[in-house]
């Protein structure tokens, strides 16, 4: 495969255009993104979307977000979907990855619905959500994973977690998808607070 060897973006365009030429796949290629407005880079492909499709069913589906990626330069984001490897005793395995130079729900949103839309082709309609979402404690991935991959929005959310606490709840509201916040995360944010008071 040749790149051309203008600007980065041109090449990684370029790179896109020459993977959706192939005509043996519903998803085509590995990267699937490549935006000039949010700046970023979409990364995935078809075997990747169907080991999520296996695992997300039946395990528990991370979705991380990594800043300070390039050293001196805060502005540069990474993020992934996880999944447990399909064999026991592999390390996790990330199904897609992002790369962008913003950290805001417009810019994540996208991602993770670009991912969704892609299992969607390959599975015709037939997504499988996850059962357990892991994220850390941002709001604004915390608002995409719900919106893309739980198909709510935040209050709703929150509405049907409150009266699934509070034991008011129907059957099919625990048959839809939780969001577990990680616990380091969480300790950390909680140990801030209480330095702060």
């Amino acid at each position: 495969m040749r790149t051309p060897s203008h600007n980065e973006c041109e090449a990684l365009a370029e790179i896109r255009k020459q993977q959706q030429q192939a005509r043996d796949k519903v998803v085509k290629g590995t990267l699937h993104l490549v935006t000039m407005h949010l700046k970023g880079v979409t990364l995935f492909n078809e075997n990747l979307i169907w080991i999520f499709h296996g695992r997300a069913k039946q395990d528990l589906v991370y979705v991380d977000a990594t800043g300070s990626v390039v050293l001196g330069d805060k502005r540069c984001y990474a993020y992934e979907i996880v999944v447990r490897h399909p064999k026991v005793g592999k390390p996790p395995l990330a199904v897609a990855a992002y790369f962008a130079t913003s950290h805001n729900i417009p810019s994540i949103s996208y991602f993770i619905n670009s991912f969704c839309h892609a299992e969607s082709l390959l599975y015709r309609g037939n997504k499988a959500p996850p059962k357990l979402v892991m994220c850390d404690a941002s709001l604004v991935l915390i608002q995409s994973v719900i919106q893309y991959f739980f198909k709510e929005n935040l209050q709703s959310y929150l509405d049907r977690c409150f009266l699934i606490a509070s034991g008011q709840y129907t059957h099919s509201m625990t048959e839809l998808p939780f969001l577990h916040m990680c616990a380091s995360n969480f300790m950390k944010n909680a140990r801030a607070i209480v330095k702060e008071r």
